[in-house]
């Protein structure tokens, strides 16, 4: 399983922290590129979601039992 977990950043405190709530996340097809699903998180981001300000790609097991596979990516 790969998704996109979405990222909001807080100017108060200066630091990026995971977006909540089932927009924030976009499962992907696994079988794809990282570079593709990379594009694919630039194409879903304000698209029936809110604009988010950058994404990190996980993939795993399940959403539980996954890791970053790519670091912080500014959109």
């Amino acid at each position: 399983m790969r998704y996109v977990q979405y990222y909001e950043y807080d100017k108060k405190e200066d630091k990026f922290y995971q977006a909540c709530g089932d927009r924030s996340i976009v499962i992907l097809d696994a079988r794809n590129t990282i570079e593709n699903s990379e594009d694919d998180a630039f194409r879903f981001n304000g698209n029936r979601r809110p604009k988010y300000d950058a994404f990190k790609l996980y993939q795993g097991e399940s959403l539980m039992r996954s890791n970053p596979i790519t670091e912080l990516v500014m959109l």
